[in-house]
């Protein structure tokens, strides 16, 4: 036994912060001690039930059997649709993927683009698998502020790709056009890829409209890979499934990856999938009402840390994430999440 080891790569490897405080308040839970759970990124709205009834179709029908790498027929259609609609960006069949999860979509985009001696831009507050993912594809996380000096300042030969989010978590900002014109600006001529991460693209406030970088010119169309999913606008996290969209040469090579990993995603999730991109009106009354209720939520948060002159916040523009300051209390972050369970019985990252 003293001879088998384990590589040194995954044993570096952080532990997700946020499903490592979600199992410590499971443990609790299962004691008897109520938990206010804010710790996973997870909508407390069931899976609207159109999307359900449609899934029932689809299994009377024998929905069972393998698909392709990408997807069905309908579901490559279905991100088609919906990419034009929502990004405004036109993709063929070979440029759309779907994939077990935003999350994967992501993972499988760094080790197509980035290896040992390569680095990955990604941009702080940031999502906290991010950089754990760069190093597992073996490649350097660069962690920068969200300036656009910072990041060019940031840009080195070994620079393979850039990660941006919006609508953000943890903060809940949503970029405006005119930043992700500057940055798409930024990397015309050279060799590096934009990670577009736009899972949050349904929750966004006070008017504001979801951008996409692969939509502002030729040239970010040819380097941003989409990346969203069905979990946070369709509340359909438990389901895993992705879509990504891209640059053929991208998209193929996340194909090739998944093909040896995983063949495809269920082809009952795929049937469930393709039929909430269409979003007919009663999901599209769903996905508002949803959106709805965040901003009321949003709006009451803010409210009341207004009587919490210690802890400072931002209101967030999109998502269900705030991001507090509490550096007025307590310095350690993870101190400060260990009392909160602990204490509180309140969960969060």
């Amino acid at each position: 036994m003293s001879n088998l080891s384990i590589q040194q790569r995954v044993l570096d490897l952080a532990p997700s912060a946020t499903l490592a405080m979600k199992a410590r308040a499971k443990v609790l839970q299962d004691q008897g001690i109520s938990i206010i759970s804010m710790g996973a990124g997870e909508p407390d709205f069931e899976t609207p039930s159109c999307i359900i009834d449609a899934v029932k179709r689809a299994l009377d029908k024998g929905v069972n059997r393998y698909t392709g790498v990408r997807g069905t027929d309908e579901l490559i259609a279905a991100m088609q649709l919906k990419f034009e609609r929502d990004q405004k960006v036109r993709y063929e069949p070979t440029e759309v993927i779907s994939t077990v999860g935003a999350k994967m979509a992501i993972a499988m985009a760094i080790e197509a683009v980035a290896g040992p001696g390569d680095e990955v831009i990604v941009i702080a507050p940031y999502w906290v698998s991010y950089p754990e993912q760069i190093k597992l594809a073996g490649a350097t996380p660069v962690i920068t502020s969200s300036t656009i000096s910072s990041i060019k300042k940031a840009i080195t030969p070994h620079t393979k790709a850039i990660i941006v989010n919006s609508p953000n978590n943890p903060t809940g900002e949503v970029l405006p056009e005119s930043y992700l014109r500057e940055l798409c600006d930024l990397l015309v001529g050279t060799g590096i890829w934009l990670i577009s991460d736009e899972i949050y693209e349904h929750l966004v406030f006070d008017g504001r409209k979801h951008v996409s970088p692969a939509s502002l010119s030729d040239d970010a169309r040819s380097r941003t890979l989409i990346i969203t999913g069905a979990s946070k606008g369709y509340a359909m996290t438990g389901w895993r499934v992705g879509f990504a969209a891209g640059p053929q040469k991208l998209v193929a090579a996340i194909a090739k990856l998944q093909e040896q990993r995983y063949t495809c995603i269920a082809a009952v999730t795929q049937a469930a999938a393709a039929f909430a991109l269409r979003e007919p009106a009663e999901l599209t009354a769903e996905i508002e009402k949803m959106r709805v209720s965040y901003q009321d939520r949003r709006d009451r948060l803010v409210q009341y840390l207004k009587n919490i002159p210690q802890i400072k916040c931002t209101a967030p523009q999109g998502t269900f994430y705030a991001l507090l300051d509490f550096s007025e209390v307590m310095k350690d972050d993870e101190t400060l999440a260990s009392r909160l369970l602990t204490e509180a019985h309140v969960a969060t990252v």
